[in-house]
């Protein structure tokens, strides 16, 4: 009986450690398609926040456009034109970061193709 008490927790030990086990030891290495289908929705992430942020610098641009003329406004133009240069610079950003993202899809293209 002392036996089997043993062999129960010994069981129970390893059926609760195993996944721990399993997820530090091994790294499953995800399909080269789940990896693209993620890349696609960063991607496609990452266009909406460019397309955001280049809304956002259209629209000071126009304002600023508007407010350059009128007397005592020329303050508030200049600081709708920062934002707008901001806005652009982190449009800019965002884009780079997406053509990395290609990048990567592309290279995982090609070696799905290899193999």
């Amino acid at each position: 009986m002392q036996i089997f008490k043993f062999y129960k927790i010994y069981i129970l030990l390893f059926l609760a450690l195993s996944p721990i086990c399993l997820n530090k030891g091994f790294s499953i290495e995800k399909s080269t398609a789940t990896q693209i289908q993620e890349i696609d929705k960063k991607i496609n992430i990452l266009e909406e926040m460019k397309r955001g942020y280049e809304a956002k610098a259209l629209k000071h641009a126009n304002q600023a456009q508007v407010l350059q003329f009128i007397d005592g406004e020329l303050q508030v133009a200049k600081r709708h034109w920062k934002l707008t240069d901001d806005n652009r610079q982190i449009a800019i950003r965002i884009q780079k970061e997406i053509d990395v993202l290609k990048v990567q899809k592309m290279q995982l293209l090609k070696k799905e193709r290899r193999a």
